[in-house]
């Protein structure tokens, strides 16, 4: 950055204003320098322009308050602790953690999510390791309104999959950091496309997130490797889930009751004659 983009900078992060109605041109008087200087550095930093990098600072901010601190997400309970506590710590963090994935969801796309899942013929979900044994939930709840959804776990099947794929079918990527696939070459495959994508992945600008159509977040809480378990990313992709599950649910709702109840009295009538 330049001395005066620097000036901005500092600027912007200590700000306690209300940022939303805050312009390049108020910016600029109280820093004493140009208006263009603060779009250079929002262009900078990977914004259009002001506007655009303000909105961002705006969310940053409010995830920043509203976010938990009452329990270590990583070590939650320590060696001394009673099963009592750890009892009670643990049902806190998994509390919070649906409370604040509930706050990260935009409005936008979670209807463009929902909407894509409920004309899709097909549901393709891309994940690995533990994040891959959250989606088993929503496959099961998916088969219950006899709509067909897939679980790709194994990362030779990835580029065969995508290269199946139609225009009717959609995809859920699921990552924690949004960078795993693109470790496996496969955000080129995205970028060209013609189904839609939808990523879950940690509060952040990621590239899964550059190359998706519609992004629901998981609180930004957990370490890669300095953590006793994946207690938050766990709940909040189930919880993500859940939602998404519900909302494809409602669109058809006096269907889809139907649907389910039918699905259940088969499955009862199936194991009594056995």
């Amino acid at each position: 950055m330049s001395h005066n983009e620097r000036i901005v900078a500092k600027y912007l992060l200590n700000y306690k204003g209300n940022i939303h109605t805050l312009t390049a041109n108020d910016i600029a008087k109280d820093t004493f320098v140009s208006a263009s200087t603060v779009i250079r550095l929002s262009k900078k930093l990977g914004c259009n322009g002001w506007l655009d990098l303000r909105e961002k600072i705006e969310k940053e901010k409010t995830y920043l308050e509203l976010s938990y601190d009452d329990v270590d997400s990583n070590y939650p309970f320590t060696q001394q602790d009673s099963i009592q506590k750890i009892a009670s710590m643990i049902s806190t963090l998994l509390s919070e953690t649906i409370l604040e994935t509930e706050r990260l969801f935009q409005h936008d796309n979670l209807i463009k999510a929902i909407q894509y899942l409920s004309l899709a013929n097909s549901i393709y979900i891309f994940a690995m390791s533990h994040s891959s044994s959250m989606t088993y939930d929503f496959k099961y709840k998916m088969k219950t309104l006899y709509k067909r959804a897939h679980i790709i776990n194994n990362r030779d099947d990835f580029i065969y999959i995508l290269n199946t794929l139609t225009k009717n079918d959609c995809c859920i990527f699921i990552s924690y950091s949004g960078e795993s696939f693109n470790n496996l070459y496969i955000t080129k495959y995205l970028k060209t496309r013609h189904y839609p994508c939808i990523s879950i992945t940690k509060y952040s600008d990621n590239t899964l997130v550059q190359v998706t159509d519609a992004h629901l977040y998981i609180p930004n809480k957990e370490e890669r490797f300095d953590k006793i378990a994946n207690y938050v990313s766990n709940q909040s992709i189930h919880y993500i889930l859940d939602v998404l599950y519900s909302g494809i649910f409602n669109k058809n709702y006096q269907t889809n009751i139907i649907k389910t109840n039918s699905y259940y009295e088969n499955n009862r009538n199936l194991y009594k004659n056995k």
